[in-house]
C-alpha cells in the first residue's frame, strides 16, 4: 500500500532512510530457496562438436559450454547455485589451453577422453576419465592434450562466491615462482604424513592436485555402508585432513540399488554430477530423473533424498558447506 507523502517520507526520501515498521514483507523464518535445476548430457554432448567447429583455442581463453540457471542469473557470469557455477570443457588433440591463475578455486572431473594434462605451480598432473584434478586459487595452471580423440571435463568453480565478495583476481601469466612441494607419491600411504622438508612450506590447500579414479573406486569397495546402503568419500587435503581445496568441499557418493538415501537438508549449496547409473532424486517438492553425466543441483534448506535404479550409482558432489561452516553459519538437518 502506498504511503502519503508528506513531510516525515520526503524528509526520509532525502536522508537515504525508510521505516522499517512500514515494509510490506517481512524475513521468512526459514530460509527460501530457489528450486533444483538439471542439465542434460544428451542434450549437451551434441553441442560439443559444434563448439569445436565454432571456436579454436586461439579465439577463447577456454571452450567451455557454461550451465545456466534462469533462476540465477547474472550479467557478471552464470551460476548453478549459490556460489559455485559449473560449465563443460573440450580439449581437441594437439591443443593446449594457455597458462593463467585466479583467487577462485576451481576443480575439473574428466567426462571423456585420456592422455591429456594439467599442469598445476610446475606439477605435472594426468588427466584421464574419473579423474579429478583440483587447480586451488592462486595456483598457476594450463592444460595441454596429446591423445588422438577429443578429451571433456566438468569444470566447477567458487567464481560467484569471490564476486560477491569483491575477492577476484586474475593473473594471465607467465608463470613462475613455483611452491616446493612433496611428490603425490608421499601421500599414497595410510596412516603415514610426511613433514615439511628443507625449503618446503604447505599451502592453506592440497599439495595433491590429481586424484586417480581408481583410488576412488578402490576405497569405496573397502568402505562400509551407510543405514541407506549409501557410501560418501570425501576428497581431502591429505596433509590435514580438511577439504582438498580451502572452501571447496568434493565427495564422491556411492548408492546402492532401488534404496532411498535417508532424508536430509542444509543450509550449504551443492550440484551432483551424475558418474554411473540413473535414478532419481527427491529435491523439495520435485523429482528429478538423472542419467550419466547430468547434472543437478541440491540448493540451499531444500529437504532431499537420493535413489539409484537397478544397478546403483554413483554421484560427485561439489558444494560450498566448507564456506558455511568456517562463518558458523552451518545448519543441517538428517531423518533418521
Amino acid at each position: 500500500m502506498m504511503v502519503e507523502q508528506d513531510e516525515f517520507h520526503t524528509g526520509m526520501e532525502a536522508a537515504g532512510v525508510k521505516a522499517l515498521w512500514e515494509r510490506t514483507s517481512h524475513n521468512p523464518r526459514e530460509p527460501v530457496s530457489e528450486p533444483s535445476r538439471a542439465w542434460r548430457w544428451t542434450e549437451i554432448e551434441p553441442l560439443l562438436d559444434q563448439a569445436v567447429a565454432a571456436t579454436g583455442m586461439e579465439a577463447a581463453e577456454r571452450r567451455v559450454l557454461s550451465l545456466w540457471n534462469p533462476d540465477l542469473d547474472n550479467p557478471a557470469g552464470n551460476n548453478v547455485t549459490t556460489n559455485l557455477n559449473c560449465g563443460i570443457q573440450v580439449l581437441m588433440p594437439g591443443e593446449t589451453a594457455r597458462v593463467h591463475r585466479h583467487t577462485a578455486n576451481a576443480l575439473r572431473f574428466v567426462l571423456e577422453g585420456g592422455d591429456g594434462t594439467t599442469t598445476v605451480d610446475g606439477k605435472i598432473c594426468p588427466m584421464n576419465k574419473g579423474d579429478l584434478i583440483i587447480t586451488p586459487g592462486g595456483t598457476w595452471h594450463e592444460h595441454s592434450h596429446q591423445g588422438d580423440s577429443r578429451i571433456v571435463w566438468l569444470d566447477s568453480l567458487d567464481v560467484p562466491f569471490h564476486r560477491a565478495m569483491h575477492t577476484q583476481f586474475f593473473d594471465p601469466g607467465p608463470a613462475g615462482n613455483f611452491p616446493p612441494l612433496p611428490n603425490d607419491d608421499a601421500y599414497q600411504h595410510g596412516g603415514l604424513l610426511p613433514q615439511s622438508g628443507p625449503g618446503i612450506t604447505m599451502p592453506a590447500y592440497s599439495p595433491q592436485f590429481r586424484y586417480a579414479w581408481e583410488d576412488v573406486c578402490t576405497m569405496l569397495a573397502a568402505m562400509q555402508p551407510a543405514n541407506d546402503g549409501s557410501k560418501t568419500l570425501r576428497y581431502i587435503n591429505p596433509a590435514t585432513g580438511g577439504p582438498a581445496m580451502n572452501i571447496f568441499d568434493v565427495y564422491m557418493v556411492e548408492l546402492a540399488a532401488n534404496e532411498a538415501t535417508i532424508p536430509f537438508r542444509s543450509t550449504a549449496n551443492a550440484f551432483c554430477l551424475v558418474i554411473e547409473g540413473e535414478g532419481q532424486s527427491t529435491i523439495g517438492e520435485e523429482v528429478i530423473n538423472w542419467g550419466r553425466y547430468d547434472v543437478f543441483t541440491l540448493p540451499h534448506w531444500n529437504r532431499y533424498s537420493h535413489t539409484a535404479g537397478r544397478y546403483g550409482a554413483k554421484l560427485f558432489v561439489g558444494t560450498d558447506r566448507e564456506i558455511l561452516k568456517r562463518l558458523n553459519l552451518l545448519r543441517e538437518e538428517r531423518n533418521d
